[in-house]
């Protein structure tokens, strides 16, 4: 009987621990099931997030194709900025080509005498402008042997003051206009120089330093007062020296030609038939000048105007600018367009020298001068 009933005891404690382990494998169960619902709620939602994010920049890139589409079949503007409707406004056109026009070539000479060629104390003439070029006076003109409309001459210290040819012509407009204004009585006193002779003013100098300075020393102190062979302006044959004489009168001479009509005429208007004074310094040749010796290298005061031609000219009046800082400017601004009261009166751009002929583009209604500007390359000027 306690055997029996040791058996039925045994087996209503292993009923329970069947009953515990039923209900901790139920729990088990159904933790799992509970956690496997929270994990694949948790995937789906993280899927969801990615299809919408992948929906999303697909949606995005396809707009952006769609833009380009769009972009591709309107028509690309062409025209260049707007001017000013008045005044001069110069417009920086760089990221347009020339337009298509003809093929114009210029000679190696004809660049040379353009009027942009750079010469000053570190920037030498170019191998090929030797005096050998002028032996048979071509290219260069007597001034005083010349005469234009109503016989109309320049006065010259001698016949032995030259220009180049085209020099010579913008010379005879500009003095032709100034009398028509009243002034007469410019005397151009110097203009080409060979190296020859400018070899010949350098030793004079030199000469007269030598019992006080040697070497780099004489060179310096000698070109404080005389160019360098190679490197003074009176040898491009594109400059000279100005001033007004009447004959036999001693009072209109004497007067310091900075302080006559006659100069405030040319610095008003010589721009206008393409020249420029050549050498700025701080008070020369106006009172309010700015000094420019620290870009030309030369701190004298020099009556000096250089013919740059017309389009180039306007640029440096406008901007006040000497020649240096020109080439500069269209170095970093190599298309131009130059307007007057809303009309393109030039059109300027700069291409490299090859050191030979060049082909330029002219577009049509135009016409074109070119010239090196002796540090690498060719400024085209276009006059429409």
């Amino acid at each position: 009987m306690a055997e029996d009933t040791k058996k039925k005891d045994a087996y209503v404690r292993l009923g329970h621990i069947l009953i515990v382990l039923l209900v901790f494998t139920a729990i088990a169960v159904i933790g799992f099931i509970y956690a496997r619902n929270t994990v694949d709620e948790q995937l789906a939602q993280a899927q969801a997030q990615r299809d919408k994010q992948n929906e999303e920049r697909i949606a995005m890139r396809e707009q952006w194709l769609a833009e380009q589409a769009a972009a591709q079949t309107q028509p690309v503007d062409e025209s260049w900025p707007q001017p000013e409707p008045t005044g001069w406004d110069i417009v920086d056109i760089s990221s347009f080509d020339v337009k298509n026009g003809s093929d114009q070539e210029f000679e190696r000479e004809e660049l040379e005498a353009g009027g942009l060629m750079l010469v000053n104390r570190w920037h030498y003439l170019p191998s090929d402008f030797t005096d050998e070029r002028f032996e048979n006076g071509e290219e260069l003109v007597s001034i005083m042997t010349q005469s234009g409309a109503d016989n109309f001459s320049i006065q010259t210290k001698d016949r032995s003051v030259r220009v180049l040819q085209p020099v010579y012509d913008h010379l005879l407009d500009m003095l032709q206009a100034a009398k028509e204004s009243g002034l007469d009585n410019y005397l151009i006193w110097e203009g080409f120089r060979t190296n020859a002779g400018q070899t010949e003013y350098f030793l004079k100098e030199q000469s007269k330093l030598e019992s006080r300075y040697t070497g780099e020393v004489l060179i310096e102190k000698t070109r404080e007062n005389v160019n360098v062979p190679g490197t003074s302006e009176y040898q491009t044959g594109l400059s000279f020296n100005i001033r007004r004489n009447k004959r036999g009168d001693s009072e209109f001479n004497s007067v310091k030609f900075t302080e006559t009509e006659h100069f405030s005429w040319l610095w008003n208007h010589s721009w206008e038939y393409g020249f420029v004074f050549r050498f700025p310094v701080s008070g020369y040749p106006t009172a309010t000048n700015a000094d420019k010796s620290w870009k030309t290298g030369e701190k004298k005061n020099l009556m000096i105007f250089r013919y740059v031609g017309e389009a180039a000219a306007a640029v440096m009046h406008q901007k006040d600018l000497c020649l240096e800082e020109f080439i500069e400017y269209v170095a970093a601004h190599p298309h131009l367009a130059v307007y007057q009261n809303g009309e393109l009166k030039y059109e300027i751009y700069r291409m490299a020298d090859t050191g030979g002929s060049v082909n330029v583009k002219v577009p049509a209604g135009a016409e074109a001068e070119a010239s090196i500007d002796n540090m690498g390359g060719v400024i085209v000027s276009l006059y429409y």
